[in-house]
């Protein structure tokens, strides 16, 4: 009977815990992910929740010689997933260990932290002021200072070799987003750009893209005011009455990300980062476009007349979906 009690009201805490993130639980959104106490900001105050200019699983483009939006892999240039998020900051502001532990790389640039429990933090666009080897406490340790060049440091957690979201629930606190992510387009991707379905039948050879954007937790001063970020969540289905296929995963950043052989598999050509390079040239201030693949099999649905539905979420489970009249063809 204690037991069943226990239970019970660890699962009100958690609907609780749901309903106060904005927004009620997506299909398998996870609820704590870590196995370790949450860890306060890098950033003074630790215990207040500071904008973000970038999310985790962002796309990371760089076009070095390309005409603005052409990326694909196809064509030359940079790209991976953002692999932390970056808290907004300004030069000169002091960073500190989120949680205790050795200080393993030190570089300007960037510093490591390997804490005891096999866990490593990575801080990245700091004037460092420690070295390899020293001790750095959480929260009295002045890691470095935002660098000039930057408005952000950038903080990665690494958990024994996996990638791990900040943003999960159980890590960086406190943190709170009532923003819904949404989807803002349906495309056909030809293999070198896409174009609005439409009207446009869908034919065997043709792969369809979603556009998806989710606004920022917290407002951000330019160049990065009002300017996308990534969903944490991207999931699809087709629906012809009254029959619907399960929800499947396009992206799914929620806890960790895949790895970097994958980006052209999860994102589609066309996709580029808040403020881009193209052609040696940064677009300062540009909003990124996320465009992410649908891996639709085609010869698991006849011809005819389907509604395409996207549902998006965020890692705190807030979440919108829309629809789209589609027309499967034979060719």
């Amino acid at each position: 009977m204690r037991r069943l009690r226990a239970a019970r009201l660890s699962l009100a805490i958690l609907l609780v815990l749901g309903l106060q993130a904005g927004g009620g639980w997506v299909r398998g959104a996870p609820a704590v992910t870590s196995a370790w106490p949450p860890y306060h900001w890098p950033i003074k105050p630790f215990n207040q929740q500071h904008p973000l200019q970038a999310a985790f699983g962002d796309p990371r483009t760089i076009g070095k010689s390309q005409p603005f939006g052409r990326t694909g892999p196809w064509v030359d240039g940079a790209h991976s997933f953002h692999n932390g998020v970056d808290v907004a900051a300004e030069p000169g502001t002091r960073v500190y260990p989120v949680v205790s532990g050795l200080v393993v790389a030190a570089t300007e640039g960037k510093i490591v932290v390997r804490t005891a429990d096999g866990r490593a933090f990575q801080y990245d666009h700091l004037a460092r002021a420690v070295h390899r080897g020293e001790t750095a406490v959480a929260g009295r340790t002045v890691l470095g200072r935002v660098t000039e060049r930057r408005s952000h440091v950038h903080l990665a957690e690494i958990d024994d070799g996996r990638i791990q979201n900040p943003l999960a629930p159980g890590h960086l606190e406190p943190y709170r987003d009532w923003t819904r992510p949404s989807a803002k387009g349906l495309y056909i991707d030809n293999g070198h750009s896409v174009r609005p379905v439409g009207d446009r039948p869908v034919a065997p050879h043709d792969r369809l893209v979603v556009a998806a954007v989710d606004p920022p937790a917290r407002p951000l001063q330019a160049p990065y005011a009002g300017l996308p970020q990534t969903p944490a969540l991207v999931e699809w289905r087709l629906v012809h009455w009254p029959t619907r296929t399960p929800w499947r995963v396009a992206a799914d950043f929620r806890q960790t990300e895949p790895p970097p052989r994958d980006f052209w598999n999860v994102y589609a050509p066309g996709t580029y980062q808040n403020c881009p390079v193209f052609d040696q040239r940064l677009f300062n201030g540009t909003p990124g476009r996320y465009l992410f693949r649908v891996d639709l099999d085609r010869s698991r649905f006849r011809v005819g007349h389907y509604r395409f539905e996207v549902r998006v979420a965020d890692v705190r489970g807030n979440s919108s979906t829309a629809s789209w009249r589609i027309r499967l063809v034979t060719s």
